[in-house]
Parts: structure tokens; sequence; C-alpha cells
């Protein structure tokens, strides 16, 4: 059992001893939305999966901690992030009042080479128990994503350069969890301003020659609104 650890300030006022920082990451696989996590390998909760952060040192910002614990943990490299939000229940954590500021980001998952790393992708929809609020902190990082998807070109990442509709749809239903009706989902995206017609088509394809289009704007640029969600047919199961 651990000693839990405490801090005081000047005057003998009680205060949180650490700060932690968290890499929330998701990405879309076989066609549903997954998570990074590792298996802890020290108590408390040594053996249970959780989000691979850990201890800020005394000279970086939670950001940039963040980046170095997904490194250090994972094997990914620097991935754009924003700042989810900050956890700070004084029992979160067995070892004292440890608050944690959790990180969003969403990636190809390709990126991890699993066969080089300890950490697993992790349908979110199907999660084991997880060490601390991880949990709760992943069904937030959920929520956050599925609101920005149609304000926000964040799946800028997941998609080549110059895309059909077929595979745009392919990549907001793994990430939304629901399923579009084709031709509402392509108004849907010509009316939200995130894409554009190239004027280019696709050929030598079985059927009609596919429409291509690309971002209006590459930069990872997560906006501040709400989605709506358009052409929803049905909620995908899990499988």
């Amino acid at each position: 059992m651990h000693e839990p650890l405490r801090a005081v300030n000047g005057a003998g006022f009680a205060a949180p001893a650490g700060l932690t920082a968290l890499p929330v990451v998701f990405a879309p696989v076989a066609g549903r939305l997954h998570v990074l996590l590792v298996r802890r390998e020290e108590e408390p909760h040594a053996g249970m999966w959780s989000l691979p952060g850990g201890f800020m040192s005394g000279d970086e910002r939670p950001e940039e901690t963040a980046q170095r614990k997904l490194t250090e943990k994972t094997g990914v490299g620097a991935v754009y992030m924003e700042q989810l939000q900050t956890y700070g229940d004084p029992k979160r954590d067995p070892r004292g009042w440890i608050p944690s500021v959790a990180y969003l980001g969403l990636i190809d998952a390709a990126v991890l080479r699993e066969q080089e790393s300890a950490a697993r992708w992790f349908p979110v929809d199907a999660l084991a128990p997880l060490a601390f609020d991880h949990d709760a902190v992943i069904s937030d990082g959920v929520d956050r994503l599925r609101g920005k998807l149609w304000w926000s070109n964040i799946a800028v990442g997941l998609l080549p350069e110059k895309f059909t509709m077929p595979q745009a749809r392919r990549v907001f239903e793994a990430i939304s969890g629901v399923a579009y009706e084709p031709s509402n989902f392509r108004r849907g995206m010509e009316q939200s301003g995130l894409v554009h017609d190239t004027g280019s088509i696709v050929k030598n394809r079985p059927g009609r020659p596919a429409a291509l289009y690309e971002f209006v704007d590459r930069r990872p640029a997560w906006s501040t609104r709400r989605s709506r969600v358009p052409a929803t047919v049905r909620l995908r199961q899990p499988r």
C-alpha cells in the first residue's frame, strides 16, 4: 500500500502533491473508434490498462508532458493534440491529490507499430475496467471528438489529400458511431464549408466516376462549436 503523497504551502495549507498529463488519443480501426491504452506496470492499479500519461517535470508545460509520455509509453511521435479538460477530484488517485490535464488527439492507427510497442488500440464501446478515472476521461474525449466532427477538420489526417465521398463517409462513420445516408452525407459535407470539390474525378474503377474532394484547409483546426449530426440512418452496433 502506497503512503499517500502530501504537499503544503508556506502557510501549511494542503495543496496538490503532483500534476500529471494524459494523452487521450483516438483512431478509427476496422470501422470503429478506438483509444490508445497501455498496461500499468506499477502500483497503484498494476496490471490494469490506462491512458499513457504521467507526472510533469519541473520544466515542462502540461502539453509537453502529454507528448513526452505518449512517445515514451507507446512509441508514437509528436501528434497534434488539444486540451480536453482538467480532472481534479481529490479521490481520483490513491496516492494523494493529483490532478491531471488531459489532451485530445486523433491519428491514423498505422502510426502505432504494435510489434514494437506495449500499447494497444481498444474499441471505445467495449472497454474493460480501467485504472483511475480513465474510463470517464475517455468518455469525455469521445463526446468532445464527436461533437466537433462536423464543425472542424479533425479528420484531415485520416484521409488522403484528395478523397472521394465514400472514403470520407467511412471515416466519419467510424468516428461518430453512426451510419449516414450517402447522398445526404455528401450534401452535408459540401454545405459544411470544410471541403470542396476539386473538379477532378477518379477513373478506371467500376461504376460511375467519383468526384474528388479536399479539405479547404489542411492545418488542424478544432472548432469550439458543437457538431450537428446530419443524415443519420441508424446507430452502428458493436461488432
